[in-house]
């Protein structure tokens, strides 16, 4: 018997509000350079042309971008506090002062939640209490009770430059 559902009841009944944002456009916006790098002189020439998003890919339907309930906590608070440096490291690589833990679901509200490629250029975010936070370190968590490998997400989150 799967307990997808009992972790679906936990993070709705304790669970904090948590926006995911995905952007899966894949057409390449005509100011990128050849070196792959977005101009945005090219914009300033062009304004009637759409606005690309961070990774240089222009706006299409493969947008997702919906609340979910999770679990999303500072990773040096409680017990981390007590580690060491090297015991940090260890477990969550480098740790900077602003990263984030989350807890999430796979499945919300029938959407789908797909941490897996995800954009490097901050095309992808969450946000949580207005800051957006990118992820930097991914684990898909299996059923503890069937093994299925879908039932939760343990997702390290940094936060976004220029965020306070």
């Amino acid at each position: 018997m799967s307990t997808v559902d009992q972790f679906i009841g936990l993070c709705n009944t304790h669970g904090s509000d948590v926006k995911y944002h995905r952007d899966d456009s894949a057409t390449p916006c005509p100011c990128l350079t050849p070196e792959g790098f977005r101009d945005p002189v090219w914009h300033l020439q062009n304004p009637a042309a759409p606005e690309c998003n961070a990774a240089g890919m222009l706006p299409s339907s493969g947008v997702s971008d919906f609340m979910v309930k999770g679990f999303f906590h500072p990773v040096q608070a409680g017990a981390v506090r007590r580690l060491t440096t090297e015991q940090i490291s260890e477990i969550f690589g480098e740790v900077e002062a602003d990263d984030h833990l989350g807890i999430l679901p796979v499945t919300w509200a029938d959407h789908t939640l797909n941490f897996f490629d995800w954009g490097l250029a901050t095309e992808d975010w969450v946000e949580y209490v207005g800051r957006k936070f990118t992820a930097v370190s991914v684990n898909l968590i299996p059923d503890p009770a069937d093994g299925n490998p879908w039932h939760h997400w343990e997702v390290g989150f940094r936060l976004i430059k220029g965020q306070m």
